[in-house]
């Protein structure tokens, strides 16, 4: 009865094994405490778990990561996300490397790059690129932010003017080291 037990076990563990590589499809895909490579859906939630590329109009993530997830909308609560692109990306108590989107709320959390089409807004985050047309940032850092309109407590090292005399000023040294080398 044991061995049958045992070999249940293997059957099942090399069944999942082999699940890992193919894609997973469905209109609700929960996943707690494991992983998948590649998962087409509706709707998709990670709990503390992990999944390397998501497509699905809503995506969930507590306690997760994935390396890319497209969609509607994307939330990632204190996880990680390399790639975050959908009409809707909330990140809280989180990181991302990039987000592309519609609109972008980041409470607690920080990214890279964002850019969005309408909105950006950060409270308590950071930013090394934003670009949007309205940017919302309170009590945040940004590297570079360019934005039509920006409102809020929002520490910068760039700016769009900023940005501007930096562009200028680089390229006439560059011509400058370019002409001298020619000499």
């Amino acid at each position: 009865m044991n061995d049958s037990v045992k070999n249940l076990e293997q059957g099942l563990d090399e069944q999942g094994l082999g699940e890992m590589n193919d894609t997973v499809h469905g209109d609700v895909v929960n996943i707690t405490q494991g992983g998948a490579q590649n998962i087409d859906a509706q709707n998709v939630t990670i709990k503390q778990g992990g999944v390397q590329n998501v497509s699905a109009e809503a995506v969930t993530v507590k306690q997760g990561g994935i390396l890319q997830a497209e969609g509607g909308s994307v939330s990632v609560v204190q996880g990680g996300i390399l790639l975050a692109r959908g009409d809707q990306v909330n990140l809280t108590a989180g990181g991302a490397l990039g987000i592309l989107a519609s609109n972008v709320q980041v409470e607690a959390g920080g990214s890279q790059w964002m850019i969005a089409r309408e909105k950006i807004a950060v409270d308590q985050g950071g930013a090394g690129v934003m670009i949007t047309r309205n940017a919302e940032v309170n009590n945040s850092f940004v590297g570079l932010i360019l934005a039509q309109n920006v409102t809020g407590n929002v520490r910068a090292l760039f700016d769009t003017r900023a940005a501007l005399v930096f562009g200028i000023a680089a390229g006439v040294v560059g011509g400058l080291v370019l002409s001298m080398r020619r000499r």
